[in-house]
């Protein structure tokens, strides 16, 4: 018999109320889920029903999620249809799906002791890792994905290395805005009202960042009686506005044609549907990943909307689901959180083994071998519970090859605060030698692996690779550098420096074994030579000016010449932000190169290390908070006191910092001519020729 599989709303409406009692009579495996998720999943395309050739119901599937993965909630197939193939069916269909949208991987969390697990084993989901499920059950989950990615040298550099736009950093937490009706459900204790709630709490934690639009407080005014006191703008109060200078009304209808083609413009709550189409274009032209909301209209139109404007509609009931303790907003927020050299213990261990890892790792970790000298165990916890692990072993000249991996469970909130912590630390380790770093992860770490595309590693086989330059290159050393990148890592770049017009309007080729070529723009060739770069006859640096205060926050204790190597109480970041007054922004410009400056009378007075821009703009408070969140954000009272007239500030975001061997002191600065006669009370940009002397000062290079 032959099976139809229903996807688009108006039809899979009518199977809903059955879809939930299903689920309800098979809570085991589901858990709970109130009928009105079902419904929303629904409005989305997001649940499909398979039927026979009676219309009747015979399996359905539930998914959702957000890039770069597929997630599914629930599969299943009636025991009348056993062994008929109705399950495999959804899931094909499904992987035929993910293609189409380029999602990396399809995951799916089944109990360990389901049966179910043959059938996922048959189709193809291996098991990643294993966790823990909640204090009720007791179970052990697994973690399984099916991958959708190809896997050559280039390929995850190729498909997802993009060089970050002019509006924004290299790296971002999600953003969320909300739709001003979660907020009057916890108002007025609505059902579902509980997710909202906890997704403000994870929110708060640091897993993404949520915003409202200027259209929130509009709507709220138009619903209250009393709207200066209200209790709900009183509770928005504590989220960001974005701001937006330009018209919007372009997109306005644009989106109505997508979301209420047929509704009348006269029709009694037509106002409502404006204000729906409002607060989505604000998103829109901010840029905003995502909208959360329960508005069926907004959920039907979502995979138009995501593939004309690339933003998702989400509802609450996609992004937390009823997992027990998981939903328990009883439970004040964590807020013990840190990162510490460990060893090898059986907690680590334990933690590890969830993971599947594989054999270059198992030697390290889990033979009877203590770990030795030239290796280190780092792990992340937060409230004491263990939740990443970093393992690092010190390269060798004779194999030119260093050995880490990186193991997170990326469902802790402050997963990205790891991730970027220790990059970092691999990031800043010093060699005197150029050398290959292999890096392991879980199969299941998305954000690890988008963190490392955009870090300059690219995938190979099961592992990421990047090269880590102990050197600035320029066209003495540059052959011999062609001949390094060859010997580690099995593709060629050419044998002669680009010149600074080639590099701007070309980029830099690299040529696989294969003969595949793959062409880099200079910043992200850079990004995969980081923290060094080219040193060509005409590169720039500005000297930037920098309170010692500010700098201990930002960069490490800079009363220690090793702090910024071996903090352990401190997070690090990949990517840092840095916030000025307005004076001079037209200086910085993206891949420009900064030396900072610690100022002030009685400061350390040096210039301690040299950077990389990544982004720069004039923004307003509000946009700070949203857009640096993941680079670190001062407390709003000190950026007013930053502000101009108009409540902007000045922000650049940057990367790469490498500490000077030789700090160089305002003294020998003056001396050597670096310093004008203004003495850096403002940033000042110097030539090639102060930039070589800086930087043979500072290497002795």
């Amino acid at each position: 018999m032959e099976y139809i599989i229903l996807k688009q709303s108006d039809y899979v409406s009518e199977y809903v109320s059955q879809v939930s009692a299903i689920a309800d009579r098979n809570k085991e495996a589901f858990g709970f889920l109130s009928s009105s998720a079902y419904e929303q999943m629904a409005s989305k395309g997001q649940l499909w029903i398979a039927i026979n050739s009676d219309k009747e119901l015979k399996g359905y599937l539930m998914f959702g999620g957000t890039m770069p993965t597929l997630k599914i909630f629930q599969l299943y197939a009636c025991r009348s249809v056993k062994g008929k193939g109705v399950g495999k069916l959804l899931l094909n269909n499904l992987k035929d799906h993910a293609r189409s949208k380029h999602y990396h991987t399809i995951s799916a969390r089944v109990a360990s002791d389901l049966p179910a697990n043959n059938f996922w084993e048959k189709t193809g989901f291996i098991i990643h890792r294993q966790v823990k499920g909640g204090e009720t059950t007791k179970r052990i989950i697994n973690i399984r994905g099916y991958s959708l990615e190809d896997n050559d040298l280039f390929g995850g550099l190729a498909k997802e290395t993009l060089a970050p736009t002019p509006s924004s950093p290299m790296l971002s937490r999600p953003i969320y805005a909300l739709d001003v009706n979660l907020l009057l459900d916890i108002y007025k204790a609505r059902p579902g009202y509980n997710k909202v709630i906890k997704l403000m709490q994870i929110g708060l934690q640091g897993e993404f960042s949520i915003c409202i639009t200027p259209e929130f407080k509009k709507e709220l005014e138009r619903q209250t009686m009393n709207f200066a006191d209200d209790p709900v703008l009183r509770l928005a109060e504590m989220f960001p506005e974005l701001k937006i200078e330009n018209d919007i009304s372009s997109i306005t209808i644009a989106l109505r044609e997508i979301v209420f083609p047929c509704r009348s413009s006269t029709r009694k709550f037509i106002q409502n549907d404006e204000s729906d189409l409002m607060h989505l274009a604000y998103c829109i032209s901010a840029g905003v990943g995502a909208f959360v909301t329960r508005e069926k209209a907004l959920l039907r139109a979502s995979d138009d909307i995501k593939a004309q404007y690339n933003i998702s509609i989400l509802s609450p009931d996609e992004l937390i689901l009823d997992d027990g303790d998981i939903l328990d907003i009883s439970k004040p927020l964590n807020a013990d959180f840190f990162l510490e050299a460990s060893s090898n213990t059986p907690e680590v261990r334990n933690f590890l083994r969830d993971f599947s890892t594989p054999d270059p790792i198992n030697k390290k970790l889990f033979s009877n071998s203590p770990i030795g000298d030239n290796s280190a165990i780092y792990e992340a916890r937060l409230d004491s519970c263990l939740f990443g692990v970093y393992f690092f072993q010190k390269p060798t000249k004779s194999t030119g090859l260093a050995l880490a991996c990186l193991y997170i469970d990326e469902n802790s909130p402050k997963a990205i605060a790891a991730i970027d912590h220790f990059l970092e630390k691999s990031m800043r380790y010093r060699s005197g030698f150029s050398y290959r770093l292999n890096l392991y992860i879980g199969e299941d770490q998305h954000l690890t692996k988008e963190t490392l595309i955009k870090k300059g590693f690219f995938k190979f086989e099961d592992h990421y690779v990047k090269i880590m330059c102990n050197i600035f290159l320029h066209n003495k050393n540059w052959n011999n550098f062609a001949n390094e990148v060859k010997s580690l890592c099995g593709f060629s770049i050419p044998n002669k420096l680009p010149t600074k017009k080639e590099l701007l309007n070309t980029g830099l080729c690299l040529t696989d074994s294969k003969g595949k070529v793959l062409t880099l723009s200079w910043f992200d060739f850079e990004t995969m030579i980081s923290p060094r770069f080219i040193f060509n006859s005409d590169r720039n640096c500005i000297l930037v000016p920098i309170r010692e205060n500010y700098a201990n926050g930002l960069l490490g204790n800079l009363t220690n010449q090793l702090s910024l190597l071996d903090s352990h109480d401190k997070t690090l970041l990949l990517e840092k932000a840095y916030f000025r007054s307005c004076s001079k922004a037209s200086l910085f410009k993206k891949g420009e190169l900064i030396a900072f400056y610690v100022s002030g009378s009685k400061s350390l007075q040096e210039i301690i290390g040299i950077a990389r821009v990544t982004y720069s703009d004039l923004i307003s408070i509000d946009d700070a908070v949203i857009k640096v969140d993941r680079q670190g954000v001062l407390s709003r009272q000190e950026l007013c006191k930053i502000a101009n007239k108009y409540g902007k500030i000045h922000v650049f975001t940057f990367d790469n910092f490498l500490e000077f061997d030789s700090r160089i002191s305002f003294g020998l600065a003056k001396k050597l001519k670096l310093i004008s006669n203004a003495n850096l009370v403002s940033p000042e940009k110097i030539g090639s020729d102060k930039l070589k002397i800086l930087i043979r000062e500072a290497f002795n290079e």
